[in-house]
């Protein structure tokens, strides 16, 4: 399933019937993955992502969903005070992101409870009307599947991984 670094293995053509089982957790971890590295990743990012998996439920949409404005806000506090293992992240943006990956968890939550899963979405939009309309329905403001703090450019990205 996923390597542990984001990277979803075993996933086969989007479109095609996968190769692996690909869980929504593994595509939330993608997302969030993108999210917190952003389009300059330092290498202090990247070494905290398996632990920052950790915090964030190992990426269980259904926990991350249920976390409240005040449980992101003191997790992002405890985090930027104390690290992740002992590594001190600089992102300013840290609590925004958090927030972005919890909003996140939560549209997938309602993907999986309208499609089965988000795969299963994922499949059909990419089989019925391909990558621009996938594309559409995770960056666009009017979408009822908008991701937060996820543009063209990490929607290609996530393509790419699966």
């Amino acid at each position: 399933m996923s390597s542990g670094s984001g990277v979803i293995e075993n996933a086969g053509p989007v479109g095609d019937q996968p190769q692996g089982l690909i869980y929504n957790d593994d595509l939330l971890e993608c997302v969030a993955t993108i999210i917190l590295l952003g389009s300059r990743p330092g290498a202090k990012s990247a070494e905290a992502l398996p632990r920052l998996k950790k915090i964030l439920y190992d990426y269980d949409i259904y926990m991350l969903s249920s976390m409240s404005d005040e449980d992101v806000e003191d997790l992002a506090k405890t985090i930027r005070e104390n690290g992740v293992d002992g590594i001190k992240l600089a992102d300013r943006k840290l609590k925004e992101k958090l927030m972005a990956i919890r909003d996140n968890a939560r549209v997938f939550v309602s993907i999986a409870s309208e499609h089965n899963s988000v795969r299963a979405y994922i499949d059909k939009i990419m089989k019925d009307s391909g990558a621009g309309a996938l594309e559409e329905a995770f960056t666009s403001p009017d979408s009822k599947y908008k991701l937060r703090l996820f543009g063209a450019a990490a929607c290609k990205k996530l393509l790419k991984q699966l």
